[in-house]
């Protein structure tokens, strides 16, 4: 089971020094962080909603790449079809993709959200932030598993990655409430459940209508993610 997380470790390129790391999941986020912050200086927006919104896409989006950085190094060394056919357990293929995702992702939302609300004076929201990481890794499993199939095969494997990453600020609603949206973009804003995961981290309650909503998305992308493993096993039988 350990060389299993090795192997995965070292399929991903961001993994290979620590300056990558640094870097990659350091100090590129705060840029991104402070670009956001500075957006919104001296206007009507919530500056602690733009922290933790552009705090969680960014781990969300790390968690992403993560998961489709292995698969995608998979595919390269030829080993991807092989595994289509023998269809290995969760818990030995997918299963060590996903829990350093979800590491990666809790470090660096803790790291970056801890700094950031202890700057702007909001540290009674970090219990919150904590409790919302469970939520947070299984929005970025569902969006890697997703992003990472769909590439299968396909002449540009990050195709989906790369629009759903660049499109996570966006479509959560970071810099301009998704309720003043287009009707066209809301729809696809609405898809995604980090807006209203937003809105349960600022909300003082913790079992509020939010959390419904929140839980109520992530299942319907879990359901998407059985969808495509079903039809995946219906193609390999053909």
């Amino acid at each position: 089971m350990i060389s299993t997380y090795r192997v995965t470790l070292r399929s991903i390129s961001n993994f290979n020094s620590l300056r990558l790391i640094f870097v990659d999941y350091f100090i590129l986020p705060i840029v991104s962080l402070t670009m956001f912050l500075l957006i919104v200086y001296n206007s009507n927006q919530n500056y602690t909603r733009t922290l933790l919104g552009t705090v969680i896409t960014s781990g969300i989006a790390s968690g992403i790449g993560v998961t489709c950085a292995s698969f995608i190094y998979d595919q390269d060394i030829g080993i991807s079809d092989d595994i289509a056919s023998i269809r290995p357990a969760f818990s030995k293929y997918w299963l060590p993709k996903f829990i350093i995702a979800a590491i990666t992702l809790t470090v660096e939302i803790l790291t970056l959200g801890g700094i950031g609300l202890i700057t702007l004076n909001e540290a009674k929201l970090f219990p919150k932030l904590l409790l919302s990481l469970p939520l947070t890794i299984l929005i970025s499993s569902t969006l890697g598993y997703v992003s990472a199939t769909a590439g299968f095969r396909h002449e540009n494997p990050y195709w989906l990655a790369n629009i759903i990453t660049g499109s996570l600020v966006l479509l959560s609603g970071v810099i301009i409430p998704i309720t003043q949206y287009p009707f066209w973009l809301r729809i696809f804003a609405e898809l995604l459940p980090i807006s209203n995961l937003l809105d349960w981290i600022l909300n003082t309650t913790i079992y509020n209508y939010d959390l419904l909503i929140v839980s109520g998305k992530i299942f319907i992308w879990f359901l998407l993610c059985l969808f495509i493993k079903v039809e995946a096993k219906y193609k390999l039988r053909k």
